[in-house]
């Protein structure tokens, strides 16, 4: 998961560093920082092998550092001038137009046009507090900021424009400020979660918050156990607020696409999308996006049983295989099929480099969302719905397919993503209420329309998975084929319903299963209003195409609720494992 850190002390910070560097533990990550101390402040960046041990840094000794953390290399800290040295994590709205007004590529990272606005402050006199104050007022988006400025070089400041921050003590008077909660709990004796658009000063006294008028007030710090997550799974539901930001700026640096496979889109004709599981959902999710997008004929097949088909893959077909593992033995032997069987070209979407799958594969497509400790799919399975949906984008320029309005919008509603991602979890009250209701039921169904179809049956795996609920997925055009006789007062339904154009025929399901006594829970963008038997929990808008991405987050947070007042065991569900399944 991507990070920004900054770590300050009296004495040398760089031994505590390696330390947090230790956590990472899993992949390899590119490290960016900036130290203190040098005459040429400079930006270094590292590539980390896992296990971390030790680090070469470019000095030896440094009382403060500002680093960021990606399995990419695109999110860096940003040095301007010897003036200022800024990190940031996340995004804004509008961000091609906030670059225009200040004389920047389109292209450059949210750290340079943060930088560039607030030296525009400090040149016109303000003070660094103050000018912070003015960015939170002015940038609105999801992102997190930490600043150092030489000319107070016994202090850093911290603003949480939506990207949860966190300020820390540590031993031996060191402090920390991070995005990642991990970090957080692994080393702080105290902590503190700061709440949106809040400013921070902390460095060599106690923590302590700057108002817009600069008056200041010391921070009242808990301990850093209270921060604790209970569960693996739940730590990766709340992660994909940072993971979704880091893949939505990895496209936008350009480096999400290798030149080789870009180059083979243009004359495609076909796409089959193989998978088993969730990536199985996450492939008929992506069907509907290469479509509409990508403007190219879409199948999608179960790996169990495409694997034992007689198969004739076309010359101007490309077949890609989904796993987050890489190691799935289905999805592994179904390509391998589509090969012996003539497949002309073939793509590996999965989370793990090196693995068999991206072996076999002509092209590697790497969603880079870091190991995922649970043995439930969720922010892996995230980060290939948005990688999906990214090549969908792609597909569509090289087969213009796609206009360049409909390309600006499809932009636009990335950068909003993690900002909507964020307000979905904090959907958590409600969504636990729900779950004390639910979490009685042996049985329910989930339904929804086009692709909120497969949204629904991954829903539905989820409980199944984790809940032990016989849940079941449903186009909600098909209760009237058989399954509505068995809704009654104990099945209740839980509907997915983005106020599209489809929502009129939704409403019409709806009416259908209140006539026949049924309770209904709804996750909506529309306009609609709890009453007896008819719960609705808002979801946030303007994401389009791309709403199907906070519909499962939400679910799999019902899903994680239900479970854990089921009193199941959630990281190591009975009978499954994370990898090889045959």
């Amino acid at each position: 998961m991507p990070d920004i850190i900054a770590l300050t002390a009296p004495q040398n910070v760089l031994p505590a560093f390696t330390q947090h560097c230790a956590l990472l533990g899993h992949h390899e990550h590119q490290l960016a920082l900036i130290l203190a101390g040098e005459a040429q402040p400079a930006l270094h960046k590292l590539t980390l092998s896992a296990p971390v041990q030790a680090i070469q840094f470019p000095q030896a000794h440094s009382n403060w550092l500002m680093a960021s953390f990606s399995t990419s290399g695109a999110i860096s800290p940003y040095l301007h001038q010897s003036r200022l040295s800024v990190a940031a994590l996340g995004h804004c709205d509008e961000h091609a137009s906030w670059c225009q007004r200040y004389q920047l590529l389109p292209s450059a990272s949210l750290s340079q046009l943060v930088t560039a606005m607030l030296a525009s402050e400090l040149n016109d006199g303000q003070t660094l507090a103050s000018a912070l104050h003015q960015l939170a007022a002015t940038l609105s988006g999801h992102y997190a900021v930490i600043v150092q400025d030489p000319l107070q070089p016994q202090y850093l400041y911290a603003l949480q424009g939506g990207l949860g921050l966190w300020i820390g003590q540590e031993d031996g008077l060191r402090q920390i400020c991070t995005t990642s909660a991990k970090a957080m709990r692994q080393s702080a004796n105290s902590a503190y979660e700061m709440k949106p658009q809040e400013v921070v000063r902390f460095g060599l006294s106690q923590p302590t918050f700057i108002a817009a008028d600069e008056s200041t007030t010391p921070i009242s710090m808990s301990s850093g156990k209270q921060i604790q997550v209970p569960h693996h799974m739940l730590d990766e539901i709340q992660s994909q607020t940072h993971t979704l930001a880091a893949q939505v700026d990895r496209y936008h640096s350009g480096k999400l696409f290798s030149t080789a496979l870009l180059a083979k889109l243009s004359a495609l004709r076909s796409i089959t999308l193989v998978a088993s599981g969730s990536s199985f959902h996450a492939a008929m999710i992506a069907s509907y996006w290469l479509e509409q997008l990508g403007g190219c004929k879409v199948q999608v097949e179960l790996a169990s049983e495409y694997r034992f088909r007689e198969v004739h893959p076309a010359p101007d077909e490309m077949l890609i295989g989904i796993s987050q593992s890489g190691e799935t033995a289905d999805t592994l032997e179904a390509i391998r099929l589509a090969q012996r069987k003539g497949a002309a070209q073939s793509v590996a979407l999965t989370n793990a480099p090196g693995s068999t799958l991206t072996s076999l594969c002509d092209h590697t497509l790497l969603t880079e969302s870091g190991h995922e400790l649970s043995v439930s799919s969720t922010k892996s399975f995230t980060a290939q719905l948005l990688l999906l949906y990214q090549f969908a984008l792609a597909l569509g320029q090289a087969r213009k397919a796609l206009s360049s309005e409909a390309l600006q919008t499809a932009e636009q509603q990335m950068r909003r993503l993690s900002a909507a991602v964020q307000t979905t979890l904090e959907h958590s009250k409600e969504i636990r209420r729900w779950a004390s209701e639910l979490h009685r039921k042996a049985n329910l169904f989930v339904i929804g329309r086009h692709a909120m179809y497969p949204v629904a049956l991954e829903g539905a795996f989820k409980f199944k998975e984790v809940a032990y609920q016989n849940a079941t997925g449903y186009a909600a055009g098909e209760l009237k084929h058989g399954p509505i006789t068995l809704i009654d007062e104990e099945l209740p339904v839980i509907a997915c319903l983005p106020w599209n154009e489809h929502a009129e025929r939704m409403l019409s399901n709806l009416h259908e299963i209140r006539s026949n006594h049924g309770e209904i829970f709804v996750l909506s963008d529309g306009n609609l209003a709890s009453s007896e038997r008819f719960h609705v929990i808002h979801m946030p808008t303007g994401l389009g195409s791309l709403s199907p991405i906070t519909y499962v987050i939400a679910l799999q947070l019902l899903a994680y609720h239900c479970a854990l007042q089921r009193g199941n065991v959630i990281d190591t569900p009975r009978n499954l494992q994370k990898a090889r399944t045959s």
